[in-house]
């Protein structure tokens, strides 16, 4: 199965040391995440995959188009500051195994995280897809958790770059006054 993401350029390094990248709890961005990370584990190992005790690794379906929607999409996860940061990541394009893959909508996953937040009772992950999230996989909607990423998966690594929209478009006026 064909997924991008967008990991630390540091990963390279660990996937040439040890040859895989697994997830890390003292990594997940905050502790208040862990309860859904754990359920996503839970559901993960109902479906015959084993995390080993670590968080997944998120990923997106469909290959590293190199276009916007990749940029656009690792934008809004990351909300990188200023070059510098873009330096930090790099985009991996991957051919994963299929039994190592969980899909899920992204946004049925943000209400679940909302959920968390929000309430005292325990809620529930609707874990289906919608066929329209299906149609445009490049678009950021439908999420992959992996248990790993073996280096032979990794068909590419690049560097992170900002989206297009994030530069100011030249206007025949700005264009005609810089003459």
């Amino acid at each position: 199965m064909r997924l991008w993401t967008v990991q630390y350029r540091t990963v390279l390094e660990s996937l040439e040391d040890s040859g895989e990248l697994v997830g890390d709890w003292a990594r997940v961005l905050s502790h208040s995440y862990r309860p859904a990370y754990e359920e996503m584990v839970a559901e993960m190992a109902r479906r015959g995959i084993d995390c080993a005790g670590r968080p997944p690794l998120w990923a997106w379906l469909g290959p590293d188009t190199h276009d916007d929607r990749v940029a656009l999409t690792a934008e809004l996860l990351l909300n990188p500051d200023g070059p510098e940061e873009y330096g930090r990541y790099v985009v991996l394009d991957l051919d994963v195994p299929d039994e190592f893959v969980v899909l899920s909508s992204y946004g049925r996953w943000n209400d679940f995280l909302e959920a968390i937040f929000m309430s005292e009772s325990s809620p529930r992950m609707d874990w289906s897809i919608d066929q329209d999230e299906l149609d445009e996989p490049a678009d950021g909607r439908v999420q992959a958790c992996l248990p790993r990423v073996a280096g032979p998966w990794v068909l590419s690594a690049r560097p992170l770059e900002p989206s297009s929209l994030d530069e100011p478009e030249e206007t025949p006026l700005a264009v005609e006054a810089g003459e």
